[in-house]
């Protein structure tokens, strides 16, 4: 058996890591407009595809992967406050392309960084809805369809591997003995496998800090186990023509890409109040138990942006019109030192960016008293921030898959129901955004979306004079 010196090793071992690094970050060090191996002409124009696959452009065309460029979070954030931050800030300049690499995939491999709209004119896309530019069209059927493999060991920070060339390349799929007279086909055995989602939907920032990990939450759940990918859900399998000219197929697969919405948000979890009384009395204390399980999510809940998205259970006392009579707040947990940041508070403890660059603004504009399941990335400062690129730490409380999550209430009954037949209610809400951050923004509150509610009528006694 041949035998390597340790030192030989070692160097095999740092050329392995540099070639990864000029993969996974091919332009960290470069300067805006430097050529590279890669222009947006390489990539063949969504409507070209739609000309054979028109539900599968259709789908596309209302999912967020065509808006993960255009959407008004992503332009807010990347412009107003990220951009703003590499400039000033030379320890996170990376920023600026680290967004645009899976944002807009063919304008970082174009070394287009910023985009600049004035010179990407996208010439082929329809602009009756506006002026288009190439970066517009976000991560899109040719850029995923040309990618054959990614780098190194594990995906994240998107070392995608691209075949995109000047010609017209072969399309990579899942499906057996493909054919098309418009490209060439090939059988793709990553574009099955969660890995290819784990390849931007893995995020490791400079600091050291997973502040995106999907794919590795699913790896670690037993949805992995029982070798079911993500595509399963999120591009759910359908009978049909995978294209307009092709056969009848008993599989093949959706195209919206769906995710922390309603569809997929409601009956997510399920909530379940434990409390047999049928009557209870004023004044008394009285325990109730609410319970958390049957998650259907293969990650975390919330995941992706965690920091930015919330997950909160709240319990009360109701009337007959659905009114809320009085609310039950969540224990404090002294034993646990971080139990402040799952506790839901409309305090100004939140940063936009680092917190020695802005001021605070509400953490959640949430009523205060609530269980919060949700990440808190802290800063250098031990301040909260919703800049992840500058989060040191993730503090958090997410549910897992297959897990119960237990929550133990004290209901202190008021003197002034008695005599009334009341509902209690625990209710589990999810929102993707805290409404402060959005207004700090200058974008669109997001909605809150009820995930499952569980109700118990009550009787309350009479309340005696004393």
């Amino acid at each position: 058996m041949k035998r390597f010196s340790p030192a030989r090793i070692l160097l095999t071992f740092m050329l392995i890591l540099a070639a990864t690094a000029l993969v996974v970050f091919p332009l960290a060090a470069s300067d805006e407009g430097k050529k590279t191996a890669y222009r947006y002409d390489f990539w063949e124009d969504p409507y070209e595809c739609a000309g054979c696959h028109r539900e599968r452009f259709l789908d596309w065309q209302t999912s967020q992967m065509s808006r993960s460029y255009t959407g008004d979070f992503f332009q807010a954030q990347y412009f107003k406050v990220a951009l703003k931050d590499a400039d000033r800030d030379e320890g996170v300049a990376a920023v600026r392309h680290e967004c645009i690499g899976c944002h807009s995939p063919s304008a970082f491999l174009s070394g287009d960084i910023p985009p600049k709209s004035s010179a990407t004119m996208d010439t082929e896309w329809k602009q009756a809805s506006g002026v288009k530019h190439r970066a517009d069209r976000g991560v899109f059927c040719d850029f995923c369809h040309t990618i054959k493999a990614h780098e190194g060991l594990e995906p994240f920070n998107f070392n995608y591997i691209s075949e995109a060339t000047a010609g017209i390349d072969r399309k990579r799929a899942d499906l057996q003995f493909p054919w098309s007279p418009h490209h060439e086909n090939v059988v793709s055995e990553i574009h099955e496998t969660a890995e290819f989602c784990g390849i931007c939907h893995n995020e490791l920032n400079g600091n050291g800090l997973w502040v995106k990990a999907t794919h590795r939450e699913w790896a670690e759940s037993e949805y992995a186990a029982k070798d079911i990918p993500c595509q399963t859900c999120h591009m759910p399998p359908r009978e049909g023509k995978p294209a307009r000219m092709g056969g009848e197929r008993p599989w093949n697969h959706e195209h919206n890409f769906g995710g922390g919405f309603t569809a997929f948000v409601e009956g997510a979890a399920r909530v379940d109040l434990v409390f047999d009384k049928k009557q209870v009395h004023p004044g008394k204390t009285v325990p109730v138990t609410v319970t958390i399980g049957d998650l259907s999510v293969g990650h975390k809940f919330p995941s992706g942006a965690s920091e930015e998205r919330d997950l909160w259970l709240r319990l009360g006392v109701y009337d007959d019109e659905g009114r809320e009579l009085q609310h039950i707040r969540i224990p404090e947990n002294p034993s646990d030192p971080n139990d402040a940041y799952f506790i839901t508070s409309s305090v100004a403890t939140a940063y936009p960016t680092h917190s020695g660059a802005s001021d605070p603004i509400d953490r959640d504009s949430l009523p205060s008293g609530d269980r919060l399941y949700h990440s808190a990335f802290l800063d250098d400062q031990g301040e909260v921030t919703f800049g992840q690129w500058y989060a040191v730490k993730d503090v958090e409380n997410r549910l897992v898959p297959g897990e119960t999550r237990v929550e133990n209430y004290t209901w202190k009954v008021p003197e002034d129901l008695g005599g009334r037949k009341v509902t209690l209610k625990a209710q589990l809400w999810f929102r993707r955004m805290a409404d402060s951050h959005a207004d700090y923004l200058g974008i669109e509150r997001r909605p809150k979306i009820l995930v499952s509610e569980d109700v118990k009528p009550v009787s309350i006694g009479v309340a005696y004079a004393k």
